[in-house]
């Protein structure tokens, strides 16, 4: 019985990996193409200029900052408190999104660089979102208690 949930999650697993960098790869592929973005290399500087290179330095620093101590805070609650942790970094990351968002629209070279940014950001968290509900669905009901 244990080795059939092990290998059921292990294949549900491999789906998730596999369905989300195909998807998220073939959809920047398509954005990249309809919008004439350049792609970028892999590990390269994404920030336009030196004020952007600046603010994206304070919140990074200013996240890891709260989402540490909100984490500290969370533990003396329980599990149920985490909901709040994820809330906090799903906020900051928004707050990030668009510093870059507006730093792209106003001092990038091409003019739909934040087209893409945003569309990149939107439809990922959509796929993330649909694949895991799909692949994990008792995961939902454990995280909300539903």
């Amino acid at each position: 019985m244990l080795r059939v949930i092990v290998e059921d999650v292990g294949w549900r697993i491999f789906l998730f990996l596999l369905g989300v960098v195909s998807s998220i790869f073939l959809v920047n592929m398509l954005l990249r193409k309809i919008l004439g973005v350049e792609r970028k290399a892999f590990f390269s500087d994404t920030r336009v200029n030196d004020v952007h290179k600046k603010w994206d330095r304070i919140l990074n620093g200013l996240s890891a900052v709260i989402v540490f101590i909100i984490s500290l805070v969370a533990i003396n609650y329980g599990p149920a408190a985490f909901f709040y942790v994820l809330l906090v970094s799903v906020l900051l990351g928004i707050i990030q999104l668009l510093v870059r968002l507006g730093f792209e629209k106003k001092h990038a070279e091409n003019p739909n660089d934040y087209l893409y940014t945003l569309l990149e950001s939107v439809t990922g968290t959509i796929i993330l979102i649909t694949f895991g509900v799909s692949l994990f669905p008792d995961y939902l009901s454990v995280v909300f208690n539903i």
